[in-house]
């Protein structure tokens, strides 16, 4: 969801299943770090995945989108320990990923794909472009490839 959303990982540990909207395709942030609410699309593979998810909980017992072990919203901790699991799984320990990380590809993959830095801005959920800016990562290839394109 990180890598799809761009949330911080507050934000989604605070989902609950009436942000989501599977049909339309969104999901909506409620509470946020500048205490704005702000509307994201959601990917198809995201959709599918939480579709999945949602048939695994059916019947919900508790509205919190992610919940831990004792069917309670998922703690913070809990969510670390999670993926710190998953990043050893792969392979992929020590090289400093984070969920934080994942927001940092969102902005780079978007920028990648010439989406503009406003609807960056919006999706990010930033109040300003200088914020967003922080977690855009261009590459020296990519910008020789812009160079080329004049």
């Amino acid at each position: 969801m990180f890598a799809y959303t761009g949330l911080r990982r507050t934000e989604l540990i605070n989902l609950n299943w009436d942000d989501i909207n599977l049909g339309s395709k969104y999901l909506i942030v409620r509470k946020s770090k500048n205490r704005s609410q702000r509307i994201i699309l959601l990917h198809d593979r995201v959709i599918k995945l939480l579709d999945l998810y949602l048939n695994l909980r059916l019947p919900l017992k508790n509205n919190a989108l992610f919940i831990g072990r004792t069917n309670q919203r998922i703690h913070h901790n809990s969510l670390k320990n999670l993926f710190d699991r998953y990043i050893k799984i792969s392979g992929l320990s020590g090289k400093g990923y984070t969920t934080h990380t994942l927001r940092h590809t969102f902005a780079t993959r978007l920028l990648n794909k010439n989406v503009s830095l406003v609807n960056i801005k919006n999706l990010m959920g930033h109040k300003s472009l200088e914020s967003t800016q922080i977690y855009l990562h261009v590459t020296g290839k990519e910008l020789g490839e812009s160079i080329n394109m004049l």
